[in-house]
């Protein structure tokens, strides 16, 4: 019997969103595809480093863990934040901004957020992960479906709470790919997340100004950040995790 993170041939695949990574629980993962969607801003930081030239990253829960990859290897910048701010002893902050190409070209990322960083270190228990936001909507899609497998959604949320932008991401994710499988299988989740993207798709850049976080992210002045994030499908890639280092792919 097959794992049920596994498409079934002739079965439309299986597509599922978990609003929190404390939510997997002890559940197998083992077959799953992970989605990571962590729109403000882990993803949509790290799609913007690769697509400025970045080699790679590698996400960590902690600083602790930061600063001890620091001291081991060649050639990499420590960039993250605790609550938007860039950490004390950290090269780079969390904002698309700083992830300009003299920056980041040719050179490997050491990333701690307070919350995507956590959900990508969490879907380590999966077969796969990728990461997606806005930016990189439509490549997340055709990368989904190359794989085979049923997808999971795996929102990052903000300290420990779901996060409207997130979701909205995932449902939106989800709707493109019900285009592509039309015999798609929705759980009751997935089929929350596309609702939620129904309320909001009208005008993602004023849900995205609007929510919780997008207003915090302005009112500690970065503001800036917040519309960029809504964009969709400013580029065509998508960082991929394997063997623990993330690297761009086309899709």
């Amino acid at each position: 019997m097959l794992p049920d993170h596994v498409k079934r041939d002739g079965d439309g695949m299986r597509i599922d969103v978990v609003e929190l990574p404390g939510q997997l629980g002890g559940g197998d993962w083992s077959e799953a595809l992970f989605v990571v969607v962590d729109v403000l801003r882990l993803s949509s930081t790290m799609v913007t480093a690769f697509a400025n030239g970045c080699e790679a990253a590698i996400a960590v829960a902690e600083p602790a863990e930061a600063f001890a990859l620091r001291d081991e290897l060649p050639n990499v910048l420590l960039a993250g934040e605790r609550e938007g701010y860039r950490i004390d002893g950290f090269d780079l902050g969390n904002s698309p901004f700083e992830m300009a190409r003299e920056a980041v070209a040719g050179r490997t990322l050491v990333m701690c957020s307070t919350n995507g960083t956590r959900a990508i270190t969490a879907s380590r228990a999966g077969a796969e992960t990728i990461v997606a936001c806005f930016l990189n909507l439509s490549a997340v899609v055709r990368c989904a479906c190359g794989t085979g497998r049923d997808v999971t959604m795996l929102c990052s949320g903000k300290l420990g709470s779901a996060a409207l932008e997130d979701i909205v991401c995932a449902g939106m994710l989800v709707g493109k790919l019900v285009e592509v499988d039309t015999r798609a299988q929705l759980t009751a989740s997935a089929r929350r997340a596309l609702e939620a993207y129904g309320r909001h798709a009208d005008n993602l850049a004023r849900m995205v100004a609007g929510c919780e976080h997008g207003q915090y992210l302005t009112s500690i002045g970065m503001g800036r950040d917040v519309p960029y994030c809504a964009e969709v499908d400013r580029f065509d890639l998508v960082p991929r995790l394997t063997n623990g280092t993330i690297r761009a792919v086309r899709a």
